[in-house]
């Protein structure tokens, strides 16, 4: 059976809420039935805040030093499927919420919202080589006109490109995709190659779909979804359309989590303020990303969500409900009652491995 991982809250924090999480979670999942069962006890991760699958094992983001920084950690499985935690790799930044292995498995980009400070290490992009953590840091310079959000570079989340030339890291601070392009054993910084978003729009998430010229990006500040052209020869990102989550005379929206069907039709983004799942379609003409659907997530704060192998089901993690929701999806969008509830304190972060 498929294995899900999911890492939680274990400290409060501020701008994430309260933690009533136990580490990182490990589930099966059973793809007829759409139902999740845990297995053994939670890993004793503190504050795992993202999860990505790579090579059968995952990457995932938690804390170094008491919470002082952020760090990276592998997990794997032995012969009998007994997940083994791998060494800590500090990261060289603080409040760590993202990472990305490369499509070749041999680096893994993570980065660090905390941006700038006097008083520890304050890089906003790591780079380790994924069999020694070697590591490269990177710094990015700026603001935005948010002056809640936008006082500082906030590196959001890193994306590399289907091909694994470049990444692109979304610096929600400076309304900016950061780029940057394999060189050697790492990555060098290029910026002809970033792209300037509109003042305000808070880049949160970047993801391509299974057409490798096109991505979409989730706009945390202005709530909403952009569409976005991929130059695979050039490694360019291009503005298309720019769709709001917000309904007809709707409430505020805080988006999440951003998700793209492998099947190519649907998109699904979640909206924290409304507690929301929006499907958006991804083969909108001229590159638009219009609205099909909204649906209940099924608990409180919705903050990321992740298909199911199959592509039949989408799950949520609804942090502030302590649960996590499994909905069948039926022509793409998501059924009237979901299939399971797990309860799981504080969970933020879901991955297949």
């Amino acid at each position: 059976m498929p294995r899900l991982l999911i890492g939680s809250l274990t400290r409060p924090a501020p701008h994430i809420g309260p933690a009533n999480g136990e580490g990182v979670v490990v589930c099966t999942f059973d793809e007829r039935a759409g139902t999740l069962q845990r297995e053994g006890a939670p890993l004793p991760l503190q504050d795992a805040s993202w999860i990505a699958p790579g090579g059968g094992s995952a990457w995932v983001v938690t804390d170094h030093d008491g919470g002082a920084e952020s760090a990276l950690t592998r997990i794997g499985f032995g012969a009998d499927g007994t997940p083994e935690i791998g060494p800590i790799w500090p990261a060289g930044g603080w409040e760590g919420c993202h990472a990305a292995p490369s499509p070749d498995g041999r680096l893994v980009a993570m980065t660090s919202y905390g941006g700038p400070r006097d008083d520890g290490p304050d890089a906003g992009l790591a780079l380790f080589d994924g069999a020694t953590g070697e590591r490269q840091t990177f710094r990015h310079e700026g603001s935005g006109p948010n002056a809640d959000r936008q006082e500082a570079p906030h590196a959001h989340c890193a994306t590399w490109s289907p091909d694994g030339r470049f990444l692109f890291i979304c610096d929600l601070g400076i309304d900016l995709i950061v780029a940057y392009e394999r060189s050697g054993a790492g990555v060098r910084r290029s910026p002809e190659l970033d792209t300037a978003l509109p003042p305000g729009t808070g880049p949160r998430h970047l993801v391509f779909g299974p057409a490798p010229d096109r991505a979409w990006l989730i706009a945390e500040l202005i709530g909403g979804v952009t569409s976005l052209g991929f130059d695979t020869g050039t490694g360019r990102l291009s503005l298309l359309h720019a769709e709001s989550l917000a309904a007809p005379g709707g409430a505020a929206v805080q988006p999440a989590g951003l998700v793209a069907h492998p099947g190519g039709r649907h998109l699904y983004a979640t909206n924290r303020l409304t507690d929301e799942i929006v499907v958006l379609a991804a083969d909108g003409p001229d590159g638009t990303a219009p609205t099909l659907h909204r649906a209940p997530s099924g608990g409180a704060t919705p903050r990321d969500l992740t298909l199911s192998p199959s592509g039949r089901h989408l799950l949520v993690a609804n942090q502030e409900a302590d649960e996590v929701t499994v909905w069948p999806l039926s022509e793409g969008l998501p059924d009237p009652t979901p299939s399971f509830r797990l309860p799981v304190g504080s969970p933020l972060t879901l991955a297949f491995v």
